[in-house]
């Protein structure tokens, strides 16, 4: 009798967990197609439209280069302010 109770108990323990488990992949596989698909779909815009492609990532590289001297400027000068 103490066998079959522990058996139930221990079934319905795991019953939630392996639905759990089902459910994440079931997540997990609809975040892959739906990756797949947005990258199928920007992989046509570069396709499509070769040269406004280069010129976004040109203009996001400057930018970020910018932005990038402006942090290390300000880390200068405050490093230099704090030595003096």
């Amino acid at each position: 009798m103490e066998a079959r109770v522990s058996s139930l108990v221990n079934e319905s323990r795991t019953r939630p967990t392996e639905r759990l488990v089902n459910d994440f992949k079931i997540i997990v596989q609809r975040a892959e197609e739906k990756a797949a698909e947005r990258a199928r779909a920007a992989d046509k815009v570069v396709r499509d439209h070769p040269y406004q492609t280069i010129g976004i990532a040109l203009g996001v590289g400057v930018l970020l280069g910018i932005f990038a001297r402006r942090g290390q400027a300000k880390l200068g000068r405050t490093a230099s302010s704090t030595g003096s």
